[in-house]
């Protein structure tokens, strides 16, 4: 396991290719998960159906690299988040849905860093942000 202050001095595109799991030495397998199904490399998580790589959470459903979220379908990256659909690395937001980089909202749509967009400007800004 990494330590913050090796964290930290991760560029990009080496935090995005950080492989947590594999620093835990946890298989290749789902570990310590109960009822779920089609899911990759998770641990400890219960209920979720075809989620990868992720920790904690329950009821999820297409997940990957998640963290301690409940409810939530198609998300990537997200922690603490609960009953969301297309989500990416938001944190702690409760039943909101294409929402990027947002942290504890609630009820929203189409918000990046906690910024509202309208549709139409979401997927254009997100498509910009594409490698």
């Amino acid at each position: 396991m990494k330590t913050k202050e090796e964290i930290l001095k991760m560029g990009k595109k080496e935090l995005n290719n950080y492989k947590w799991h594999e620093d835990l030495n946890i298989a290749n397998t789902n570990t310590r998960c109960s009822d779920c199904s089609d899911c990759f490399r998770c641990y400890g998580c219960s209920d979720c159906s075809d989620c990868s790589d992720c920790f904690r959470c329950s009821d999820c459903s297409d997940c990957f690299r998640c963290t301690g979220c409940s409810d939530c379908f198609r998300c990537t990256g997200c922690s603490d988040c609960s009953n969301c659909s297309d989500c990416y690395h938001c944190s702690g937001c409760s039943g909101c849905s294409d929402c990027y980089r947002c942290r504890y909202l609630r009820n929203k749509q189409y918000c990046i860093c906690n910024v509202q967009f309208t549709k139409e400007e979401y997927f254009s800004k997100l498509e910009s942000l594409k490698d």
